[in-house]
C-alpha cells in the first residue's frame, strides 16, 4: 500500500477494469503478499530436486536393463516435464500478481483473476460496507505480517476475500476510516441539503 503516493500517477497505472468517477480519489492498491508465489516456487523446487534424486539413483540400473538409449529417453523426458514445470510456474505467477484490490474514496473494486483467460472483477460501495475482518492464522503469517482480509456487505457475506493480503490490520484500519470518511461526507450533504430546502421553505 502506498498512501502517500501521487494521486494522479496511481490512476494512470490502475487496471483497464477500474471504473473512476469524477472526484473520486484512490487511497490504496492493494496486491499479494510474496510469501504466497515463494511457496509455490518452494513446492516445485521440492519437486524437482525429488525427481533428480530419483533419476540419479535409478539411470544406472535402467543403463544396465536397457541400454544408453533408453537413459537418454529417460533424460528427455525428465527435461521435458521440467520445461512444462517452469512454465506453470511462470503461468501461475502471472495469475498470481493479477489478483489486486483498488481501495478508493467511493468503493472498492476486486479483481480475481481464475485463469489467463479467466477474470471475475467486482466492485462494492463504501456505503455498502458493513463489516472488515482480518484472518491470520499460524506462524508464518504473524511472522511476515499477511492474513486474509475479508470485506462484508448485506448481500454479500463471502464475495470480497483477499488472500495473502500484506499487511493485513493496516489495511482494515484504512478501508474503515474511508467508510467512516464517506459516511460523514454524505451526512454532511444531506444536512446541507436539508437546510436549504429548510430556508426556501421560510422564503
Amino acid at each position: 500500500m502506498n498512501p502517500n503516493e501521487d494521486t494522479s500517477s496511481q490512476e494512470k497505472n490502475l487496471h483497464p477494469m477500474v471504473v473512476m468517477q469524477p472526484g473520486e480519489r484512490v487511497i490504496c492498491e492493494l496486491k499479494r503478499h510474496p510469501i504466497g508465489i515463494l511457496t509455490m516456487y518452494f513446492g516445485a523446487f521440492i519437486a524437482v530436486a525429488v525427481l533428480a534424486a530419483l533419476l540419479y539413483v535409478m539411470m544406472p540400473s535402467i543403463r544396465d536393463a536397457y541400454g544408453d538409449e533408453a537413459t537418454t529417453m529417460v533424460a528427455l523426458g525428465g527435461g521435458i516435464l521440467l520445461v512444462g514445470l517452469i512454465l506453470m510456474l511462470f503461468i501461475s505467477t502471472i495469475i498470481y500478481w493479477q489478483n489486486q484490490w483498488v481501495v478508493t474514496t467511493d468503493s472498492i473494486t476486486q479483481i480475481t483473476q481464475n485463469g489467463l483467460f479467466g477474470r471475475h472483477v467486482s466492485q462494492l460501495s463504501m456505503e455498502n460496507l458493513e463489516d472488515v475482518t482480518v484472518n491470520q492464522d499460524g506462524i508464518l503469517p504473524h511472522m511476515f505480517n499477511y492474513g486474509t482480509l475479508k470485506v462484508e456487505s448485506a448481500g454479500e457475506r463471502s464475495k470480497f476475500q483477499f488472500p495473502y493480503c500484506p499487511n493485513p490490520n493496516q489495511c482494515a484500519r484504512e478501508i474503515l476510516d474511508t467508510h467512516e470518511k464517506f459516511l460523514e461526507e454524505r451526512r454532511n450533504i444531506r444536512f446541507a441539503g436539508s437546510g436549504i430546502n429548510v430556508n426556501t421553505n421560510q422564503r
